[in-house]
């Protein structure tokens, strides 16, 4: 047999690794932000990676990390997908990652241990443990690596073992994680803006959140879209976003409930409430028929009707839209088929158009004119009649007013005699103005304005007679206020009969109707007898709301 030197052609030839590829990069990161603005960890692990690439002769052409990022998954890590991503698309793969420790690169023990599997056999990547010089360039360091990542993984749920039970009991006293949302300020032991730093968790309503305390009212409404109430906010000096808004109407936060996926059930809040609960479930039922709870601003004034008029058959608001090939406008109802109406009236439309029967509806509700002397007269007699014992109340108390100033007037002259020490005469001296103060609430209250009746009356009896004219010189806005105002039981389309229906009339309106109509009948019977058969008027006392007539 020849020499076995003359085999030693035919071995395997180990490939020598090029220089070029010692190109590494490398990875850090901390757990929390909390960490990562107290401690100096991740400018270590940076330094200790650059130090180890240093001594290996290694070149670092890219860096990953550098913040904090939570180890609990993976690819939730904004610059860990991005690291993994890389290595993944690009062409010329790095000879190694640098880490400072396993558990920095990741906790989710077997996930993370067929990351390093894929990056090693599949890819040609080694892993690098810069604090120990741990690695897999060999069988015996890849078992080495698993093991320190499987190690992580076990110290993080030892730690969930403990911290997540403290974490509940947070919560479940009334607590919450996070910063507080709009509308609030947040203190407490870890928060680091200047001036809101304390030893107990406070969420404390600000000034932005009182403003936007009235968005809820307003969404509670049902006549403003979210689109209308961004603005409104916007002139108040408050800039949301439609996601924003959208995203503040659901949250419970705002009414004082704490909800968590680590709680099992909600619980009251240890904050004030921006709104009540009431309020808060009311905006819900009214988000439950817009499920974006975000509407487009597409008002015009061709469907003014928008958001006002209400389908008669399920109660919910006729929604306005253009058909653009045609150009004409229409009202239509979302839940209820086949409930739809022109807007305008066309030559070819074989009904009046909704808005053209609108104007006829609020001409039903319209004083004619001629009858404003006689109205006028009627209102100061019921105005009087029902104000009579007010009057008396009133009587009673200036007399009480009066007496109380004999008193006063007393005291000062006793006081000014030396009869009474200093001390005892403010006592009762701030007594005596206490009770002068409830009097002269009482009597506000008691006394008719009468300086004003006249002027009030006639004010509101001009309005009356051009409430179409008010109407048709009225912005979206207050053409919805008017509406509410108005008819405060709403306006319903009945599609069957093609006609609108309200609910419930502004009293005030209702009764200049009942005048106007009972003049109508007064050969028949005496007017004061229809008066008094008017359901509409007041009982105890007759007040003019009038200011948005």
């Amino acid at each position: 047999m020849k020499n076995l030197d003359y085999f030693q052609q035919f071995l395997p030839q180990k490939k020598e690794e090029n220089l070029s590829t010692k190109e590494v990069w490398s990875y850090t990161r901390v757990s929390s932000k909390d960490q990562f603005e107290k401690n100096t960890s991740v400018a270590n692990q940076i330094t200790t990676n650059k130090e180890f690439a240093r001594k290996s002769n290694f070149d670092i052409v890219l860096e990953f990390g550098g913040t904090y990022e939570s180890g609990k998954s993976d690819f939730t890590r904004k610059e860990f997908k991005r690291l993994i991503d890389k290595v993944e698309s690009c062409r010329k793969k790095p000879y190694a990652i640098l880490v400072f420790k396993m558990s920095r690169f990741s906790r989710s023990g077997g996930n993370a241990i067929g990351l390093v599997n894929h990056l090693v056999d599949e890819l040609g990547i080694h892993l690098i443990e810069t604090s120990s010089g741990t690695n897999t360039m060999s069988e015996r360091g890849k078992a080495a690596i698993y093991e320190s990542l499987f190690h992580a993984y076990k110290e993080n749920l030892e730690r969930k073992e403990i911290i997540i039970p403290n974490m509940k009991i947070f919560l479940q006293n009334g607590y919450r994680f996070g910063a507080a949302p709009f509308g609030y300020d947040h203190y407490g032991p870890r928060v680091r803006r200047e001036g809101f730093l304390s030893s107990k968790q406070k969420m404390v309503i600000n000034a932005e959140g009182k403003i936007f305390r009235e968005a809820w009212e307003w969404k509670a409404t049902g006549n403003f879209s979210d689109a209308q109430i961004l603005a409104k906010l916007s002139a108040r000096g408050i800039e949301l976003t439609k996601q924003q808004i959208n995203k503040s109407w659901r949250n419970p936060f705002y009414c004082g409930i704490n909800i968590s996926k680590m709680l099992e059930a909600p619980v009251k809040g240890e904050w004030e409430p921006l709104i009540p609960v009431e309020l808060f479930i009311k905006v819900q039922e009214i988000l439950s028929h817009n499920h974006s709870g975000y509407q487009h601003n597409n008002e015009n004034d061709k469907r003014p009707l928008n958001r006002i008029i209400k389908c008669d058959g399920c109660g919910h608001f006729m929604v306005g839209y253009e058909v653009i090939k045609k150009g004409l406008h229409y009202y239509k109802c979302r839940n209820c088929n086949g409930v739809s109406i022109n807007a305008n009236s066309t030559a070819k439309s074989r009904k009046k158009g909704a808005n053209v029967i609108f104007e006829e509806f609020l001409d039903g509700y319209t004083l004619d004119e001629n009858l404003l002397p006689l109205i006028k007269l009627q209102i100061e007699k019921i105005f009087y009649q029902y104000n009579d014992h007010n009057q008396q109340d009133a009587s009673v108390l200036e007399n009480q007013l009066k007496d109380l100033d004999v008193t006063i007037k007393n005291l000062k002259i006793r006081f000014g005699m030396a009869e009474i020490d200093k001390e005892t005469f403010n006592l009762t001296m701030n007594h005596l103005k206490e009770k002068s103060t409830q009097i002269n609430k009482e009597l506000n209250h008691a006394k008719p304005q009468l300086s004003n009746l006249d002027k009030m009356i006639e004010e509101s009896l001009e309005k009356a007679t051009n409430i179409n004219k008010i109407w048709g010189s009225s912005n979206l806005d207050d053409k919805r206020a008017l509406c509410n105002l108005l008819f405060p039981g709403g306006i319903y389309y009945d599609a069957k009969n093609h006609q609108y229906l309200t609910r419930g009339v502004n009293e005030y309106l209702l009764l200049i109707k009942s005048l106007s109509s009972g003049y109508d009948k007064i050969k028949k019977e005496t007017f004061q007898q229809n008066i008094e058969k008017s359901p509409s008027v007041a009982r105890t006392r007759f007040e003019l709301v009038t200011s948005g007539l």
